[in-house]
Order: C-alpha cells, then structure tokens, then sequence
C-alpha cells in the first residue's frame, strides 16, 4: 500500500492531521489560568454587558424618579392694580415677577438671551453633556463651580429645584 493509499484510509476513519502538524501533538491547546477568560469574545461580550447595564441603570432611574413639585417662589407673581385709563395704581406681593407668553417676548430679546446662554438650544436634547463634563472636571480639579448647564436645565433647577451645588441636584436636574 503507497502513501496515497494510506492517506485515504486515515481520511476516511477521520484522522487526518492539520497540516504542519507533528506526530503525538494536537493542535487544541487548552488554556489555562487567567488566559482561559482573556478572549475577545469575552471582553466584547464583558463590554456590551455593561453599556448594557448602564442603558438599563438609567432608564430604571428615569422612570423611578417622579415629577417634583413647582416651587412657590417660582410661581410666585406681583398683583398690578390700574385704573381704568390703563396706569398703575398699586403693585403688591414679595416677587416683581409676571409670567409673560412667549409672544409678547420681543424676537431679539429671545434671540439674544439664546445666544448668550446656550448657542445649541435648538439643536440639543435639553442637557449637554460636554458642559456637565467639563464643569464636573472644573469642579474636581478646584478651579471653582462651573455649571455647564443648558436653559432647559437652569429651568428645571429654578422651577422645580433648589439653588445649591451638588452632584445629586445635578443629577436629579439632569433626569
């Protein structure tokens, strides 16, 4: 019997060999140790559990935390008093404050309060992120308070919040 002979009976028991295989080796190496868990399936697997996680972590926060309660110094307003020729008579209560419809707001008092306080206003999603980044680094690093927040987030912590500085009112402001 030659080798080609001998080569199809190995191949037709099925023990043919890989090739650059020697006698007595096998190629299924098995790990062991620390090497075993150290596979890219298992750290992509490790990394998608976790933004996973994260995704979940939030949603779970955002749908356990209720709406507050308007403050009352946000919703607090003066009295006018006129005459009835139009002039003021008397103005009472502790705020000077009157709520105004956004139509009786002149377009460039509007467009200049968005311009000075946040330039995306119309193209984020009410919260940027970069700003809460880098007022978070500000804040750790010592170079003082910096808010990085967005005119929907300064409304959310007048109306809704209060006026101090901490991490959990940033993140009760952010949710």
């Amino acid at each position: 019997m030659g080798r080609a002979e001998a080569r199809r009976a190995q191949q037709q028991r099925g023990a043919r060999k890989a090739p650059g295989e020697r006698a007595g080796k096998s190629t299924g190496k098995k790990r062991s140790g620390i090497r075993r868990f150290l596979n890219w399936k298992t750290i992509l697997g490790t990394f998608l559990g976790g933004i996973l996680l994260l995704v979940l972590g939030a949603v779970i926060l955002y749908f356990s935390v209720d709406p507050p309660d308007p403050n009352k110094n946000a919703t607090l307003q003066s009295n006018t008093y006129k005459y009835a020729d139009g002039s003021i008579m008397a103005r009472t209560g502790t705020m000077n404050r009157e709520i105004l419809p956004i139509e009786k707001i002149p377009e460039d008092v509007r467009t200049a309060f968005i311009a000075i306080e946040n330039k995306s206003f119309y193209k984020d999603s009410g919260v940027d992120l970069i700003g809460v980044a880098r007022g978070l680094f500000n804040t750790a690093t010592g170079r003082g308070k910096a808010g990085g927040s967005t005119i929907t987030q300064q409304y959310v912590k007048n109306y809704y919040l209060t006026q101090d500085q901490s991490a959990t009112r940033k993140l009760r402001e952010l949710v």
